[in-house]
């Protein structure tokens, strides 16, 4: 499954808006990430590691009430997101 540049390249988040893109160290907007993983040109927490951005991704789809399943596999799909894809797992 390959995201869109609607889709945050750290978290699949969608990025629907303007406002929810992160902002680059020039303040333009990224067409990368949204606002709560990037903010002036560096991640707001460069310790994340991959394995935590999806416990944190499935936890959150699981309080908008997705099915287990479905948050299982879907937070699974960070591994191929941009900013986690060059690492080995």
């Amino acid at each position: 499954m390959k995201f869109s540049k609607s889709v945050c390249q750290s978290c699949a988040a969608p990025i629907q808006k303007e406002y929810e893109k992160g902002i680059e160290r020039n303040g333009g907007y990224s067409e990368t990430y949204c606002r709560r993983c990037y903010q002036w040109g560096v991640f707001t927490d460069p310790k994340m590691t991959v394995e935590m951005m999806r416990e944190k991704v499935r936890v959150k789809m699981l309080e908008m009430q997705f099915p287990r399943f479905l948050a299982v596999l879907l937070a699974n799909k960070v591994y191929t997101l941009k900013r986690w894809a060059t690492l080995k797992v």
